[in-house]
């Protein structure tokens, strides 16, 4: 499995209900899309921070969904939430389950 974490420095006047609207039907379009996608889960850390988490069962569905499909969405319908630059990890998960599906 791979994951994809994304720290995402958020305004203080954010819309958090858009937020979460918007990434509810943008995962649940992906998972549907693309069935290696196994968990698509945005939290919100702080009032100015939220985190997503994507994990794929391999690594070149990770790279073809951020690339081709999360990036493009990302610029058009979170960015305009940022306060500052989004901070990305991605790797190979070494421990864990993903339960159900």
């Amino acid at each position: 499995m791979y994951a994809v974490v994304n720290h995402l420095p958020i305004r203080p006047d954010a819309d958090w209900e858009d937020i979460a609207t918007k990434f509810a039907k943008f995962s649940a379009a992906t998972s549907m899309e693309y069935p290696k996608l196994k968990v698509a889960v945005v939290m919100k850390a702080s009032a100015t921070e939220a985190i997503f988490l994507g994990v794929y069962d391999d690594q070149a569905t990770a790279e073809h969904v951020s690339a081709n499909v999360a990036t493009p969405w990302f610029a058009e319908n979170i960015r305009p939430y940022l306060s500052g630059a989004a901070q990305r990890a991605v790797g190979e998960v070494i421990s864990g389950v993903v339960v159900g599906g």
